[in-house]
């Protein structure tokens, strides 16, 4: 009977939801600025007058579905009090390993003619961070304020599965900012919630449960007539 209960608990252990299981990637963006205005001393430079990729290699999700994925911007804020604009785009590659930039703005100020998303349109295929036809989802565009603030962008379902594509491809991902302003940060961080694959379905798992309870009630009844 004891050993039956365990083997009972055992199979019930097995069949727990994924989330007991889950597991956490996490990709910090390379220090490319040092402490400036309201950034810190991991600041990822967001000038604007670069557009910007940041490529992680070697992202192997090993037998694991993704479940959620999250961009963090630590204490990011506007270089003034404009409603400037920061667009983010998630590749399937780029051009160059780690952050590389390219100057794609002239002036002080920025006229506001070159104030454009250089990861979109015809300037995306112009763009000398990226190879022809490297695949490209629009993530958000937003501004800041000269408050630093915490910002955690949650990818949307589409985008998680655009993520997965994207790293099947080759193992690798990367990112595209155009800031249209300087953005100060202390930091980027990329965060990947994943699960296991093979995961027992409920139905399987009740079934699995009844014909153990059925098997012990008979052993039960068996025993109570034999005393």
């Amino acid at each position: 009977m004891k050993t039956l209960i365990l083997t009972f608990a055992a199979v019930m252990m097995l069949g727990l939801p994924a989330t007991a299981f889950a597991d956490t990637l996490t990709y910090q963006a390379p220090i490319t600025a040092a402490n400036a205005g309201n950034g810190g001393a991991n600041q990822f430079d967001l000038d604007h007058h670069k557009a910007y990729t940041w490529r992680i290699d070697n992202v192997g999700l090993g037998g694991q579905t993704i479940t959620g994925a999250s961009l963090t911007f630590t204490r990011i804020s506007n270089w003034d009090s404009n409603p400037n604009m920061l667009f983010i785009h998630l590749l399937d590659s780029a051009r160059f390993a780690n952050a590389a930039n390219f100057t794609d703005a002239t002036g002080t100020p920025v006229p506001s003619s070159q104030i454009q998303d250089n990861f979109a349109g015809t300037l995306y295929s112009q763009n000398p961070l990226v190879v022809s036809g490297t695949a490209n989802t629009l993530l958000t565009s937003r501004s800041f304020t000269t408050t630093p603030i915490t910002y955690t962008y949650n990818f949307t379902a589409a985008q998680l599965q655009a993520l997965s594509a994207y790293i099947n491809n080759g193992n690798n991902v990367a990112f595209g900012f155009d800031p249209d302003c300087h953005f100060w940060n202390n930091g980027i961080t990329f965060n990947i919630t994943t699960r296991p694959n093979e995961v027992p379905e409920p139905a399987t798992l009740a079934l699995l449960g009844t014909g153990i309870g059925g098997f012990l009630l008979r052993r039960r009844r068996k025993a109570q007539q034999q005393a």
